[in-house]
């Protein structure tokens, strides 16, 4: 019986209906994982109308990140029941990217707000904030005041956020104790700590709600003794206890400025009743 090639696509009808180029059709006939229906005498390739749903499975797992291997494996061997698990297995990987893409977004809309703050606070001006409980994850620094020791410190206290499943989207900040601001014209850290946005996590420490007198200061880590003394002396004047640490957040780091000494940093003095 002679073929009615009026019923079938050419190569280049059919790539167009399917919005590829005709490359990608002789790559998928070169592996087998679809071929022409026909190939007439002159070597010109036909397709039909039925192998359209075909083509459109294999644009849907694709979708799914399945490579063309296994979806010509699963091809070759489709039932309905194959199909099920199938799906049920890509369900499982879909969940998991919607996972990933809610944590990022999280990730954008807090890194935005950060920038914006870092942006808008007045520079070197003590303004008082009413905090809600927040949770940290805190790790200890006995080391040496010097960049090695510390930036070794913070990649450790980093490391050991990865290794509970935490990638936070604030910047590790420091704890300062007030004790070795009083006779010291230099600072040092006893913790590092990074901020997250629950208690879901045993090791998380919980920072008390509070008052807490603040300063942002736009030239980096230079003048961080001066902003700390500032802010003892408000809380000195005005009948305040001051908490143990003052804490160093980062507002703008090196993902918006470029250098240290350009960093916007935010210093936060835990005030109690005198």
């Amino acid at each position: 019986m002679t073929t009615n090639l009026k019923d079938y696509f050419t190569t280049g009808e059919f790539a167009r209906l399917c919005n590829v180029k005709k490359q990608t059709l002789f790559h998928y006939d070169d592996i087998g994982i679809l071929s022409p229906e026909v190939v007439g005498e002159n070597g010109y390739r036909y397709y039909s109308y039925t192998q359209l749903e075909i083509f459109s499975t294999i644009s849907m797992l694709k979708e799914l990140d399945m490579p063309l291997a296994e979806i010509k494996d699963y091809l070759d061997h489709r039932s309905p029941q194959a199909f099920l698990e199938l799906l049920e297995q890509q369900k499982k990987e879909v969940d998991e990217k919607i996972k990933e893409l809610q944590w990022l977004k999280r990730f954008i809309h807090t890194k935005m707000g950060l920038t914006k703050a870092g942006l808008s606070i007045p520079v070197g001006k003590i303004l008082l904030e009413n905090r809600p409980e927040e949770y940290l994850i805190v790790t200890e620094y006995n080391g040496e005041d010097e960049d090695k020791a510390i930036t070794t410190a913070m990649t450790e206290h980093l490391n050991f956020c990865h290794s509970l499943d935490i990638y936070s989207p604030y910047a590790i900040g420091g704890m300062i104790p007030v004790e070795c601001l009083k006779n010291e014209n230099n600072y040092v850290y006893s913790h590092f700590y990074t901020k997250i946005s629950n208690a879901g996590f045993p090791e998380a420490v919980v920072r008390p709600a509070g008052v807490f007198a603040v300063c942002c200061d736009n030239q980096g880590y230079r003048n961080v003794v001066g902003i700390c003394q500032k802010l003892l002396n408000y809380a000195a004047e005005h009948g305040f206890s001051p908490g143990a640490h003052i804490y160093e957040d980062v507002l703008l780091d090196e993902m918006s400025v470029k250098g240290y000494d350009n960093y916007t940093l935010k210093l936060s003095l835990p005030l109690m009743d005198g």
